[in-house]
Order: structure tokens, then C-alpha cells, then sequence
């Protein structure tokens, strides 16, 4: 189904907005607006995909817990590519911590930004909101990037926390996958 060009610059404006105040509040539920009662919303994880279904999942889920975290952190947008013939729009976007308590921004040793890539893909559904939504990402520059901001002390109370889970679950996941790659190679 065909949509206008203007249709979707405004459901992506509206979404747009939402983000920014979703910076600037720390609590990202508010985007569960820009999504229809029946939305599908999913990412990769290492042990398979996340999946969300319904509005209100999501808002408890993907942009409630999930987001939680990363209070004062912002999502940059940098390309937008919309298709309206498929009513679709794909979207990258920079993970960037907290500044400093000079109100500067964290850098690396090399003085670039901290910052780590993402993107969203976006199908629409109507009456200005998503239908579908998925993200994509590296996890394992992701992780590398978040235990970065770990080191700096960018990391919430929270954050450290689930980051700490998080770690406590990879490392079963390796040393299984080193107890693999060992029998493959008749180690064990």
C-alpha cells in the first residue's frame, strides 16, 4: 500500500519529537505513542531475538525496562531514508552517553565522541504511527562500548547493574562456546 511522502516526513517527525523528549525526560515511554495498539518491535540479542507485540508490551518493555538504564543518554539520528511506495523508513542513529559533569561530551583517547552506531528499520501503519519496528546493531561493539562508558563512570546505578548481568550471561555463553571450539579441535 502506497502512502504520501508527506504522511510519513510527519509520522517521522512526530517520532522525532518523542525522542527528544525522551532525552530530555530520561523516561522513554512516551514513544509507545508513535506505535499502532498492535505493533511488532523486535531486536537481535545473542541468544536469539527480542520480540515485542502490542503497544503496551512495548511501553513496559522496549522503551520502559529496556531503556530505563539510560537516563540523560541520547539517539542522534543521522540519515532518515524514506519509501512511500512500501510506506516504509530506515533510519540510523548514534548511542551516545551522558556528558560529563563539566557538560562536556566523553571522548575517547583519540578525542573522537563516544558514540556507538545503530539503526531502525520502520514500517507504517497508519494514522501517523509504526506498525513494526526493528533494531539492528553489533552487540559486541555494543557491549565493548558500554563497558567503556563503564570505565569513564558514565553508567547509572542501573546501568551497572544490568550490565553486570549481562556479563554474569556471556560468560556462561562462552564458556560453552569454548568448551565447544576446544571438542572441535580435539582439545577436550
Amino acid at each position: 500500500m502506497a502512502y504520501s511522502r508527506a504522511e510519513l516526513e510527519k509520522t517521522m517527525e512526530i517520532w522525532l519529537q518523542a525522542n527528544e523528549k525522551a532525552e530530555a525526560t530520561g523516561d522513554w515511554r512516551c514513544l509507545a505513542y508513535c506505535y499502532t495498539e498492535d505493533c511488532y518491535y523486535a531486536w537481535d540479542i545473542p541468544s536469539g531475538l527480542y520480540e515485542a507485540r502490542g503497544r503496551e508490551n512495548i511501553r513496559a518493555t522496549c522503551v520502559g525496562d529496556a531503556m530505563d538504564p539510560y537516563a540523560g543518554w541520547t539517539y542522534p539520528y543521522e540519515k532518515i531514508v524514506i519509501d512511500e511506495k512500501k510506506g516504509e523508513a530506515f533510519c540510523w542513529w548514534w548511542q551516545t552517553p551522558p556528558k560529563d559533569t563539566n557538560n562536556n561530551p566523553l571522548q575517547n583517547a583519540d578525542g573522537s565522541p563516544m558514540r556507538v552506531i545503530g539503526a531502525s528499520w520502520f514500517k507504517y501503519g497508519g494514522n501517523y504511527q509504526w506498525c513494526e519496528q526493528r533494531d539492528f546493531y553489533d552487540f559486541g561493539k555494543t557491549m565493548e562500548f558500554i563497558d567503556q562508558c563503564a570505565d569513564k563512570g558514565a553508567l547509572s546505578p542501573l546501568a551497572m547493574e544490568r550490565r553486570q548481568e549481562r556479563n554474569k550471561m556471556m560468560s556462561k555463553m562462552l564458556e560453552a562456546r569454548l568448551a565447544y571450539l576446544k571438542k572441535s579441535v580435539g582439545e577436550a
